[in-house]
């Protein structure tokens, strides 16, 4: 027994319809985050801000031990719905597996 194609045609639409409003998200974030870099960079230019002093020396940081010696990573991909992030090593949490079967790509969740 299959799902009844009127079934099938509703799940479609309400797909295309979770994409339609993915895309519109990721536009909007895109805008609020070229909008913040403009203000950064008017505070900055105002202030005579110098990437040293904002703690921007363009040296990668050293790599952290955590209690039991391994290194700390940093976090590699973010879910923007909730701000929960993975550093890429280990199992695929949830979040980003549930936006892969979708078709989305892990490169659209990079920090």
């Amino acid at each position: 027994m299959g799902i009844p194609n009127e079934l099938q045609q509703q799940i479609i639409e309400a797909e295309a319809k979770v994409n339609e409003l993915r895309e519109k998200l990721n536009a909007q974030l895109k805008t609020e985050r070229l909008q913040a870099m403009t203000a950064a960079k008017e505070l900055v230019r105002i202030h005579a801000l110098t990437a040293a002093e904002l703690g921007l020396s363009g040296k990668k940081p050293v790599a952290r031990k955590s209690s039991d010696g391994r290194a700390i990573v940093p976090p590699k991909y973010r879910d923007p719905t909730n701000g929960k992030t993975w550093t890429g090593r280990g199992k695929t949490p949830a979040w980003l597996a549930a936006q892969i079967a979708t078709g989305r790509s892990k490169q659209d969740f990079l920090i």
